[in-house]
């Protein structure tokens, strides 16, 4: 039997203006013990950002300055393999669930795998391509699955550079 991610959603979903700064967004996570949030400017999504992103900024950079702007989204009936799946190739570690133009939910890796222990399977086949690791997976410059601290080190020709050499 499959499952739809709206059984399984985050909702309400907690969003965040493209003019916040960094330091209210780490206070309202750790308010609200949240890790992702959505940026939405009016009523358009223009983008995410989780906590993670923020660790180096300065409490008054916007978040904007590391969001990301290529938001996955599912619609609500989408099944729970469907959005494994596409965390896994997109290299995310969560989506939003859009009905039209609202935001109805949030989907994590964590909420998909404690839900279905199979789709951790499907899930763990997604992990950096520079050193393994299977959380804060981005796209990186050609492509392949980055962590966040391998993507910081890659170059724009997509090769990553790990320092040491000659």
């Amino acid at each position: 039997m499959q499952t739809a991610v709206s059984s399984l959603m985050s909702a309400p979903v907690v969003t965040i203006g493209p003019d916040a700064l960094v330091g209210e967004v780490l206070t309202l996570a750790d308010t609200c013990r949240l890790h992702h949030f959505p940026i939405v400017s009016g009523d358009r999504l223009v983008g995410i950002v989780c906590t993670c992103d923020l660790q180096d900024l300065h409490p008054t950079d916007r978040v904007m300055k590391v969001a990301w702007r290529h938001v996955v989204t599912v619609p609500p009936q989408a099944e729970l393999v469907d959005a494994a799946r596409l965390m896994a190739l997109q290299g995310v570690g969560s989506i939003v669930v859009v009905e039209a133009t609202r935001i109805c939910g949030l989907v994590t890796r964590e909420d998909l795998v404690q839900a279905d222990a199979e789709l951790e399977q499907q899930l763990a086949e997604a992990r950096c391509s520079a050193c393994g690791v299977r959380k804060h997976l981005r796209p990186g410059p050609a492509g392949q699955c980055l962590c966040q601290d391998c993507l910081s080190r890659a170059r724009s020709d997509g090769e990553l550079d790990v320092g040491g050499g000659d």
